[in-house]
């Protein structure tokens, strides 16, 4: 909003225009991003009162909390980027205020799911490992002799492809 908001002298902006000022500081501060900016009724409250939008206090926000969280939403998954959405119970406890405990969850969460990746990965190579001692018992051929070099190229590979 190129517009200056008010002077001292002018009506005070309320209403559907209020809205408008108040989306466009959200949206700067989604893409600030959670480290530079955490969207919080408080914060928001600072940035728009430093901009002369709003006089009052942060009861003016109040009205407009479902806005808010639906912004702060916005910025929590954007941080994610990529990652593992949280759960529904995790984006209610966002939208409550509890920010931390929402990242307690996830991180319980994805602590299960590195665990049970962990044992598949394990239950694999010993797949592995059973196949290769099967082919070598079973054939004259020496499996490790024959995959060694292809392990190699292709760890090799992934090392300089930062995988």
């Amino acid at each position: 909003m190129a517009k200056k908001p008010r002077d001292n002298n002018d009506k005070v902006i309320q209403g559907k225009e209020l809205d408008k000022y108040i989306k466009a500081e959200l949206s700067a501060m989604v893409r600030e991003g959670l480290e530079k900016s955490p969207i919080q009724p408080s914060t928001l409250h600072a940035r728009l009162k430093a901009k002369g939008i709003v006089n009052g206090g942060v009861s003016t926000l109040t009205s407009r909390k479902r806005m808010i969280d639906e912004y702060k939403l916005r910025q929590h998954n954007n941080h994610m980027d990529g990652k593992r959405e949280m759960t529904p119970e995790e984006l209610a406890m966002l939208a409550k205020g509890r920010t931390g405990a929402a990242y307690i969850s996830k991180a319980d969460r994805l602590d299960v799911d590195l665990k049970d990746l962990q044992a598949m990965y394990e239950r694999n190579i010993l797949a592995v490992a059973d196949i290769i001692e099967y082919v070598d018992n079973a054939t004259p051929m020496n499996v490790e002799d024959m995959l060694a070099e292809d392990l190699i190229r292709e760890l090799g590979e992934r090392k300089r492809n930062g995988k």
